[in-house]
């Protein structure tokens, strides 16, 4: 058996389906409330039939929807008040009842960071139930956990936990340095698997059985997770789509360059002198900090300074020495990604080589200009014609299709656990057609919400797949 026969590829292929996927709202079944509603700083509707469970920070009342309960907002971590750019603080206490009805939507890297909270959907019945963690996608600069039922997956018996966790300068500011040493977004990540673990038995989930599923940039943050010395125990299982640590979008090599870069914008004058950085940024007020436009990513962190590093060295290096939790893994990606920018993609940029991926190392100028002109040759064959679907081929073949394949073979190759790839087609003839075929499997098992045959089909299986991953390895 060949070393790459561990890797089990399969490809579903979605029908051409043009029709756009209708909303449907879910109906919310509302009880009459009995009596006065109490005051609270929170917004929330007073219904039942509800559940209350105790959790390490208090009790922590959800409420009835038709697939089950929801526990919307409940604070998982606190972020740091001095140090706005460390690792998340422990989870607030309270006495008497926290009503988790509000939906905390802090979807841009220009919202504070008061949204450490996870939303937590279960079926009505049942105990020790398999747990699907979501981590979303959006750059590391937008998204959101949802905060609506997921419908499909409840029905199955599974407990679902959607997260949200601090993005862009917040959560990525890498200066080296005790008080911003990088991943602030992705230890916010850790704090919710920890508080998982203390937690979810009372809520019906099984802390033993818990499954990590991101998409994208979600996905990119799982490896990174796997790598990671601080996540010991934390999950059993994996599902990684669209995305991952290979990608030229996910890690930035000049950290401080790009926090310098920001920096000057705001009227910083001085050198690249960490120490200085770290003062102005802490300096700077909310307001301008959610005014910067920057992309901030994870980074490879100086672990000389404190104990719990969560990324010690490049992830492509760690996986190849076989250094990463080994758990079952299903690796997933489409043919097409809608969510790459071509709209001002209609002639060739000046200089080709901007083009090349950022985390290439070339001996010299000359080899990556000739590297640049033979890639040019091979996908866009030095014309203008059709030159948006040509750069779409060529984007999602960088940024996605080709990491997530050798990722996969990478982590085949040393895996003690199976690792699923699948690729599922999207046969559309352009991109004005890309957004009404797959692009996100996430999107098509969480809710019913398309009444298309072919597609409802189609996420039935998909969600067969998953669900039988999720439970079974």
């Amino acid at each position: 058996m060949s070393d790459v026969s561990k890797t089990l590829i399969f490809t579903l292929t979605a029908c051409r389906v043009r029709t756009t996927v209708a909303s449907q709202t879910t109906a919310m079944l509302m009880w009459l409330v009995l009596g006065v509603a109490a005051v609270c700083a929170r917004r929330h509707v007073d219904t039942s039939p509800h559940r209350d469970v105790v959790t390490t920070q208090g009790t922590v009342r959800g409420y009835l929807s038709p697939d089950g309960y929801a526990y919307l907002g409940v604070p998982y971590a606190r972020p740091p008040t001095r140090d706005r750019f460390k690792a998340p603080d422990p989870p607030p206490r309270w006495d008497g009842i926290f009503e988790a009805t509000h939906r905390v939507s802090c979807h841009h890297a220009t919202t504070g960071a008061n949204c450490l909270v996870v939303n937590v959907f279960t079926p009505e019945h049942g105990t020790s139930l398999p747990v699907l963690v979501y981590i979303h996608a959006g750059g590391f600069q937008t998204g959101r956990g949802p905060h609506y039922p997921p419908s499909r997956i409840l029905h199955k018996g599974i407990v679902v936990v959607t997260l949200n966790y601090r993005l862009g300068v917040r959560g990525f500011l890498c200066l080296g340095l005790p008080q911003a040493s990088g991943n602030a977004g992705l230890k916010d990540q850790v704090a919710a698997l920890y508080w998982i673990q203390r937690n979810i038995a009372n809520f019906g989930g099984n802390p033993h059985d818990v499954t990590v599923y991101g998409t994208e940039a979600g996905a990119a943050s799982i490896q990174i997770l796997l790598v990671s010395d601080i996540t010991e125990g934390l999950f059993q299982k994996v599902i990684m789509e669209s995305g991952s640590v290979l990608s030229p979008s996910t890690l930035t090599y000049n950290p401080i360059s790009k926090a310098l870069d920001a920096a000057r914008k705001f009227g910083y004058e001085d050198n690249e002198d960490r120490v200085k950085l770290l003062k102005f940024y802490q300096k700077i007020s909310e307001k301008e900090l959610s005014s910067l436009t920057e992309i901030f990513l994870p980074c490879v962190e100086n672990g000389s300074y404190y104990s719990n590093t969560l990324l010690e060295d490049d992830p492509k290096s760690l996986i190849m020495q076989g250094k990463f939790r080994q758990v079952p893994m299903l690796i997933t990606y489409t043919n097409s990604d809608d969510s790459i920018n071509v709209d001002t993609f209609n002639t060739f940029p000046d200089n080709f080589d901007q083009l090349l991926p950022n985390n290439l190392n070339f001996e010299s100028n000359k080899i990556r200009h000739r590297v640049a002109e033979l890639v040019k040759e091979f996908y866009f064959e030095n014309n203008n014609q059709n030159l948006v679907q040509k750069f779409l081929k060529y984007s999602n073949d960088l940024f996605i299709g080709y990491p997530v394949v050798k990722s996969a073979l990478l982590h085949g190759l040393k895996n003690t656990h199976p690792v699923f790839l699948m690729r599922l087609d999207n046969n559309h003839g352009g991109r004005e057609n890309t957004s009404k075929h797959f692009q996100n499997i996430f999107d098509y098992i969480y809710n019913k919400n398309n009444n298309k045959l072919e597609k409802e089909r189609i996420a039935n299986m998909l969600l067969k797949l998953w669900t039988n991953f999720i439970k079974l390895g």
